[in-house]
């Protein structure tokens, strides 16, 4: 596999159908991880999601390319830069894109379902967990130990991340602001001017993951159960009846294969360090 790095684009060479190149919405500054995810590896071939650089984003990436693969798309796959996961929904429903490359909250694709063909499940409900992350120096913030402790803290989310900002509404933390992308808020914790965001699991042995070489980890023992299922979903505006048969074939041979699963739990998303965390309702 082949790539070419352009500003607003990204185009692997991946030689179904009548469609001879996909559109596919992606976050630009998270290629270069799936770049060194995959490290000069054949798509195909990857069976093994574990690494530094295996974050949920990525290997649902690299899933979505195993999908296509198994599925019998040998055309073009362009990656458009399209940061904002609302704006990949709308590009989506509006037929400008044909797929997203991470899975979509079944919750987000439901009301848009009239333009969106939308697969199997990813993750089942139940299966996603998350965790309260804080910078690992601020002491404070590390000690809480239940929920009542998490409401003395000022928090930061995405307000387009519906599943996330309904958690976070519901707990009452002191303060509780959004920003757009998941960089404004560490960096938003990194400043002192918020406390603590969700982030989901990493398979690091600490669960703790950099940004910007500073460290964040999770308030031990405290998580929340992430309602909802997972997909991949597909334009119906472009015309991906075909495309949208082609993931469908794939997923169901990853799962077949036990590769699915094995991704989100290599990956951390699943992990089995909080398996008996307490859940904040």
């Amino acid at each position: 596999m082949r790539y070419w790095f352009f500003v607003l684009s990204i185009v692997y060479t991946y030689s179904l159908g009548a469609k001879e190149t996909l559109r596919i919405g992606v976050q630009l500054e998270g290629q270069k991880h799936v770049e060194q995810f995959i490290a000069g590896r054949e798509i195909s071939s990857i069976d093994d999601y574990s690494g530094e650089f295996a974050y949920r984003d990525v290997v649902e990436q690299v899933l979505l390319l195993q999908a296509l693969h198994f599925g019998g798309f040998r055309g073009n796959i362009e990656l458009v830069q399209a940061d904002h996961y609302k704006r990949r929904l709308r590009l989506l429903e509006q037929g400008l894109l044909d797929l997203s490359v991470t899975g979509v909250w079944l919750s987000d694709a439901l009301p848009i379902k009239d333009n969106l063909y939308i697969s199997r499940p990813l993750l089942r409900d139940g299966e996603a967990e998350a965790g309260f992350y804080v910078h690992q120096n601020n002491t404070r913030a590390r000690q809480v130990n239940d929920k009542f402790g998490l409401q003395r803290l000022n928090a930061i989310s995405n307000k387009n991340w519906q599943i996330d900002w309904r958690i976070m509404s519901a707990i009452g933390f002191a303060h509780l602001d959004s920003v757009s992308q998941f960089t404004q808020m560490t960096d938003m914790i990194m400043k002192g001017r918020s406390d603590v965001m969700l982030a989901t699991f990493y398979n690091t042995d600490d669960l703790s993951f950099s940004q910007d070489n500073e460290t964040f980890v999770p308030i031990h023992g405290l998580k929340v159960k992430l309602p909802g299922s997972r997909h991949f979903v597909v334009s119906k505006a472009a015309g991906n009846s075909e495309i949208f048969e082609c993931v469908q074939r794939g997923l169901k041979e990853l799962r077949s294969r036990g590769l699915i699963n094995k991704a989100y739990r290599q990956s951390g998303y699943i992990n089995e360090k909080v398996k008996h965390w307490m859940v904040i309702r």
